[in-house]
């Protein structure tokens, strides 16, 4: 929670401050990021003519690293690659009334491009898209499947200049791991919803 802590402290702090460098966001950065992240699971089994569901979410918090860099396209705009990689705590459990699969969630890794607009010589509103991959693990009565799974992440921040090297972040992100076939009428599909603070050192 300090990485939050700081960040929030920055962007309130960050309006006393008259000028920061001639163009924030544009060039390589680094960065350190952690939050909240939610993920949600939904079991579907087929039975006969029925169709069912269990689905539950489990809260945690993430924790990881950025690289990337901006691009000052014009006085109003920026673009940005980047490259993160992040992990979390806590576990779900599913019971579909047939099987209980324990869940847990391993590191992520994602890249991403986004486009942002100043909305004053050191704000910055920006969203963002890309490729997304996460590790899981699933228990499944002693039986333990472990996979990356591919998909798709979106999201959309605000990012300060606190001064010439350092900027401070807050951002929505979700994403989108798609179905699992578990057996011949079982699929799980994967979601998740994250918030989170980030400063990133610039260079």
């Amino acid at each position: 929670m300090r990485i939050i802590l700081l960040a929030a402290a920055a962007l309130v702090a960050t309006p006393a401050v008259a000028q920061i460098g001639p163009e924030p966001f544009n060039g390589a950065f680094v960065g350190i990021q952690g939050g909240w992240q939610q993920d949600r699971q939904t079991l579907e089994t087929q039975v006969g003519n029925a169709l069912v569901k269990a689905s539950n979410k489990k809260d945690g918090f993430n924790y990881g690293g950025q690289i990337g860099y901006d691009f000052r396209v014009n006085p109003s705009v920026v673009f940005g690659l980047e490259a993160a990689i992040t992990g979390r705590t806590g576990e779900t459990f599913l019971d579909d009334g047939f099987d209980v699969y324990r869940l847990t969630q391993g590191r992520t890794i994602s890249t991403t491009a986004r486009v942002g607009f100043m909305t004053d010589p050191q704000g910055l509103v920006y969203a963002r898209g890309g490729y997304a991959n996460a590790k899981f693990n699933l228990d499944d009565a002693g039986t333990r499947f472990t996979e990356n799974r591919d998909g798709w992440t979106v999201g959309a921040g605000y990012e300060r200049a606190v001064s010439q090297n350092v900027s401070a972040r807050v951002e929505y992100g979700y994403s989108d791991f798609g179905r699992d076939r578990l057996g011949a009428a079982t699929d799980l599909t994967y979601r998740r919803h994250a918030v989170n603070a980030g400063l990133n050192f610039r260079f």
